[in-house]
Order: structure tokens, then sequence, then C-alpha cells
């Protein structure tokens, strides 16, 4: 990759790193943080994923900002490889955060069982 690409990916993706953070900052005090922390990781992964272009040795360029100038500027549209890089990288991002919460939920689960089970004095007196 060439030195001009490799300074506007570090900027880019600065740019990307202080947005998902101020993002974070205003959403801190919202009382859903499982739907937080999805959109964030989501956004992120729309954002920061790269996709080749289509052109021999072009550079890969985040695959969000390109599905858009393609689907805006480009007579055929978005190419398919670009809209289903856009589509995995967000659906496994999803995925991916789903599969936390699952295990988030069912260890919050047996903690709650636990602590009821050690304030239970009845069940302790078995």
């Amino acid at each position: 990759m060439a030195e001009e690409y490799r300074i506007a990916w570090t900027i880019y993706a600065a740019g990307t790193v202080v947005l998902l953070l101020s993002g974070w900052w205003f959403m801190r005090n919202w009382s859903w943080n499982w739907l937080r922390r999805a959109l964030l990781v989501t956004f992120a992964a729309a954002l920061l994923v790269p996709a080749r272009s289509g052109v021999p040795e072009a550079p890969s360029m985040p695959v969000l900002p390109l599905f858009v100038y393609q689907t805006l500027f480009e007579e055929e549209g978005a190419r398919p490889e670009v809209t289903a890089n856009l589509v995995f990288a967000t659906g496994g991002a999803l995925g991916l955060l789903a599969l936390i919460g699952l295990v988030g939920l069912y260890l919050r689960h047996r903690r709650e069982k636990r602590r009821e089970f050690e304030e239970n004095p009845y069940l302790n007196e078995q």
C-alpha cells in the first residue's frame, strides 16, 4: 500500500474511533446497555472493514463509504462484492454481539440463582 493511502487509512481510523467514542459518551446514560453496544459495534464494523473497489491493484477502502459512493455516483450502483462485504460485516458484528448478550444473560441468571440459594435459610439447612 502506498504511503499516502496508509496515512489516509490512519486518519480515517482515528476519526472513526473518535466518532465511536463520542457516540459512547453521549449514549452512556442509556438504560439499555446492550443496544448501545450493538449500535456502536455495528457502526464500527461498517465503517472500518476494508473492501476492494473492483479496480485491479487499487488499495482497499472502507466498505460503507465505498458502498455509498458507488450507490450515488456510479451508473450501475454498488458492486455486489461491496454490498456483500457490508452485509457480512454488519451481520457478523450483530451476530457476535447477540452471542455475547446471550452468554451474559445466562451468566447473570446463574449468579441470581446462586445468590437466591445462599440467601434462603431453608435451602441452606438441608
